[in-house]
């Protein structure tokens, strides 16, 4: 027979009143909540491991089942998916090559250009080069003249002082003998 609630409540005061309320709440925590006909008992617990363990099986079966179901067909997607992108990349790869030979010849035609003005560059250089060398050559020829030209300016300036001094000694020579005379 099921207890009620109210029947539990009832025992639980008449027990209260006789052994006190810290026992009657010892014994009625050992009561099931339920009739003991609801108590599951240890053959009950292993009929339903049993059951269970038979359906955990069953459920692991059909997932791995439908687990390499789902493999095989996304093997065959990314098989497929893969073979579109190498298809892809290799297209963007063509189209990426003529874009670097395109360039490459641009470059070629830009380094061409280069070489010929270097050249013209170079050329300029050495006329430069040839009229500053002869720059140089009438400049070395003009310090030759130069110095000869100072040399003969020296030898005709001593030869100026010397006829000055010449003339100079003989007017202070011509001055003093009459001042000589003139004072004796």
């Amino acid at each position: 027979m099921v207890m009620t609630e109210t029947q539990r409540t009832t025992l639980y005061n008449q027990l209260t009143d006789t052994i006190g309320q810290e026992a009657a709440r010892t014994l009625m925590e050992q009561l099931p909540p339920t009739g003991w006909d609801q108590v599951a008992t240890k053959e009950d617990l292993k009929a339903s491991e049993k059951m269970l363990l038979r359906e955990i099986r069953a459920g692991e079966t059909r997932v791995l089942g439908e687990l390499r179901e789902s493999e095989g067909r996304l093997m065959i997607q990314i098989a497929d998916s893969e073979s579109r992108q190498g298809a892809r990349i290799d297209a963007m790869n063509t189209r990426i090559d003529a874009r670097i030979d395109g360039t490459n010849d641009r470059i070629d035609g830009t380094n061409d250009r280069i070489d010929a003005m270097n050249t013209r560059i170079d050329a300029r250089i050495d006329g430069t080069n040839d009229r500053i060398d002869e720059t140089n050559r009438e400049l070395s020829e003009l310090k030759g003249e130069v110095r000869t030209g100072f040399a003969d300016l020296k030898l005709a300036m001593a030869k100026q002082v010397r006829w000055l001094a010449a003339v100079v000694i003989g007017f202070a020579v011509a001055m003093a003998v009459p001042l000589t005379l003139a004072l004796l």
